[in-house]
């Protein structure tokens, strides 16, 4: 069948089709995505041929036709360009199937290996035909390369809708390297790690296992996906999954294991982490670590006062104010639970520490909550100090212990002030 006559089927499929779908291919319940590709799938084999034996044509004789099919249907609905386009990008896929079929057809004949590439790199029967529905059935990105030559024998085209390079951009694994990885340091980095994975793949049944890899697209984006693949005695199949959602949501599952939900600053449990990690370093010479300990005054009251909702909201503004107070990169502000805050201050001595504090206080003042219950009509803090240098017989626990005294103690001496913690054997 020539050019015209399969263009006039085909044209007559996508008029058809885009009269039973609305835009951007959804579809109506009667005629389903799936419907609609396996029509296509066997308008595709009613009229397509390919010779035996194969031969290489560039362009591919699909884009040809699609593109005559474009200039004769001169001006398209939205909905006609979408499935012009994804047939276009299945038939694409299933020649270089049928190719592949037709090249399996003769090796029967022939009992012999056939060549396939222009590499003139063998492969088997029972390989080629996993190869080649590898490449059909994945919504991936796949590619397909030669170990010994490091030539890439073959990329579909969710590849190149992917990452935008072509198999002319890429040819062989040199050239791959230095595009998808252009600084030299990651670029190192990729080439080990995924060596490593050839190698373990040699002792794991030839499956190349995951990892994630930082890929620089041709249009100068980048996107993490994660590579895993199929080695095939010579040859390794590589299967390309974004890892980008993955990543995100184990983003957001981190942050909300360690984020007050609330206040949105650190929680408890990211706290209790901290003072253990700051406490080890103190190990080391000439370093110190103070702590403050934050409750608001009368906080009981305010919630019985003016309701719940605006406690919350109370809270909210107190950890934000407190965010924005302590802030060196190094100094680190919780929630610690109910209306009590804590800040670690590391290398920082009590003087430091009592100046940190007192600049709090004059935030939270600045802030000028109403609070009737207050002596002083607006909220107020209370802050209890303690410190200690490198040369300790102290534990985390009873560093914290320490500071909570001298936050009972502030409490005790009628709330909005600071003290310190002055006895190290103050339990």
């Amino acid at each position: 069948m020539n050019y015209a006559s399969q263009s006039h089927l085909v044209k007559s499929f996508v008029l058809d089709a885009s009269e039973k779908t609305v835009s951007n291919l959804t579809f109506e319940d009667d005629y389903s995505l799936q419907q609609f590709k396996e029509s296509a799938y066997k308008l595709f084999y009613d009229i397509i041929t390919v010779p035996a034996p194969y031969l290489y044509q560039e362009p591919n004789p699909i884009v040809e036709l699609f593109r005559l099919i474009e200039s004769s249907l001169g001006s398209l609905k939205s909905s006609q360009k979408a499935i012009l386009s994804q047939l276009e990008k299945w038939w694409v896929e299933w020649h270089f199937v049928a190719s592949m079929n037709v090249s399996l057809e003769r090796e029967n004949k022939e009992q012999d290996y056939n060549v396939i590439s222009t590499t003139q790199h063998p492969m088997r029967k029972h390989e080629l035909s996993h190869y080649a529905r590898l490449f059909t059935i994945l919504p991936l990105p796949v590619c397909d390369v030669c170990m010994v030559t490091g030539d890439i024998l073959k990329v579909n085209q969710r590849f190149i809708d992917v990452f935008g390079y072509t198999l002319q951009d890429v040819p062989n694994l040199n050239v791959w390297w230095k595009l998808a990885y252009p600084e030299k340091d990651y670029r190192t980095f990729a080439q080990t790690l995924w060596q490593e994975s050839l190698e373990q793949a040699n002792q794991n049944n030839d499956d190349i296992p995951a990892n994630d890899y930082r890929i620089s697209c041709k249009d100068g984006s980048e996107i993490v996906m994660q590579v895993s693949g199929i080695s095939v005695e010579g040859e390794f199949i590589a299967i390309f999954n974004d890892a980008t959602e993955r990543l995100k949501t184990q983003e957001i599952l981190s942050d909300m294991a360690f984020l007050d939900s609330l206040t949105k600053i650190a929680n408890r449990r990211r706290f209790d982490e901290k003072l253990t990690s700051e406490f080890n370093k103190l190990s080391n010479k000439h370093r110190e670590l103070s702590m403050i300990i934050i409750d608001i005054d009368n906080f009981k009251k305010y919630n019985d006062r003016y309701g719940h909702l605006e406690g919350d909201k109370c809270l909210f503004q107190v950890a934000q104010k407190l965010a924005e107070t302590v802030c060196r990169p190094e100094d680190f502000v919780a929630r610690f639970g109910g209306e009590e805050f804590v800040v670690l201050l590391p290398q920082t001595g009590k003087q430091g520490a009592l100046f940190i504090a007192e600049q709090i206080q004059k935030s939270i003042e600045k802030m000028a909550i109403p609070h009737k219950d207050s002596f002083t009509g607006i909220l107020s803090v209370s802050m209890g100090i303690n410190t200690i240098e490198h040369e300790h017989d102290s534990d985390h626990a009873q560093f914290f212990k320490q500071a909570d005294n001298a936050l009972y103690y502030a409490k005790k001496q009628g709330r909005n002030c600071i003290a310190l913690a002055t006895d190290p054997n103050a339990t």
